[in-house]
């Protein structure tokens, strides 16, 4: 594959990625300083990118071009994967956002006035429905666990950006993971090759990165009550995460999907890593239903 449609394919495919979504609060009436949402022109516009906001170097101004408009609800809202899919025919639209961000506004702060955003200028609606799904039973593996204990008075934020910059990754590895600065941590991705580096984790916390990555909920069965340090690499499989939509949009531009590379799967990763192991079962999940969602924004 040319290096030029290399970038693309991996760019187009990176779209698709589930990411860690936060997990916020209801939205508590709070409001943007001033917000303007427009249409994207994704035909001639570049892939989508956001940049800015609470826990970034400009905090008082908030940009996304391009997005999905299905990305966007599933970071306000917190919808892991499997309770939302970004390629919900609903909201496939690109728009483009710029949103000025009232002073001293935190990350868990920010998610609540985005949903005020998308319920005000979207008339947002939504319920939940129960559904029979594939899960994961996360426990203990055989041989015991093999993550590290957090140290009393250890590193107790993690840097969970929502939309992931190589700007917040330092360098790759030998084998092309990603490395983050000394004491930092977050979930990045470079050419489908994943790295989780977090501190002071619970196992519940663990689960519930699992369940964003692997598009499954994930049940905390360990019976592991401590806080963790990990890191996690693993490999993504494009053929597993990418939807039958997604395919064929990067079939179309690029003439073919990426190579992802040799590496340890997610499941096998979190046994090997950390000993922990991930049991798939039946079960019920909660997933998202759109009742209603407009089709351009209201005025700006």
């Amino acid at each position: 594959m040319h290096s030029k449609n290399r970038v693309r394919t991996l760019a187009l495919a990176s779209l698709w990625l589930a990411v860690r979504f936060w997990n916020v609060p209801a939205a508590n009436g709070q409001s943007f300083d001033a917000a303007s949402v427009k249409p994207s022109n994704s035909v001639s516009a570049p892939g989508p990118s956001c940049g800015g906001g609470p826990g970034t170097a400009d905090p008082g101004l908030w940009r996304c071009s391009n997005m999905p408009l299905a990305l966007v609800i599933s970071k306000a809202f917190g919808f892991p994967a499997f309770r939302f899919s970004t390629h919900d025919p609903c909201c496939l639209a690109r728009f483009d956002f710029a949103v000025r961000v009232p002073e001293g506004v935190t990350k868990d702060q920010f998610g609540p006035m985005l949903q005020n955003l998308l319920r005000e200028r979207f008339k947002l609606a939504f319920h939940y429905q129960r559904k029979e799904m594939a899960i994961y039973e996360l426990t203990v593996a055989t041989n015991g666990p093999r993550m590290k204990p957090s140290p009393p008075g250890g590193p107790g934020e993690n840097d969970e950006p929502w939309w992931v910059s190589s700007t917040l990754v330092q360098s790759y590895d030998k084998d092309g993971y990603p490395v983050f600065p000394v004491g930092g941590s977050g979930l990045a991705s470079s050419a489908f090759h994943n790295r989780w580096t977090a501190f002071n984790v619970s196992t519940q916390d663990i689960a519930e990165t699992l369940s964003d990555q692997s598009g499954r909920p994930v049940v905390d069965a360990t019976g592991l009550k401590g806080t963790y340090d990990i890191d996690l690499k693993w490999v993504v499989d494009s053929d597993f995460v990418l939807s039958e939509r997604a395919k064929t949009e990067i079939r179309e531009q690029v003439g073919e999907l990426p190579d992802t590379g040799s590496g340890p799967t997610l499941v096998r990763a979190v046994l090997d890593q950390l000993g922990l192991k991930m049991n798939s079962k039946k079960g019920t999940g909660e997933i998202v239903v759109i009742d209603h969602v407009e089709k351009a924004p209201a005025g700006n």
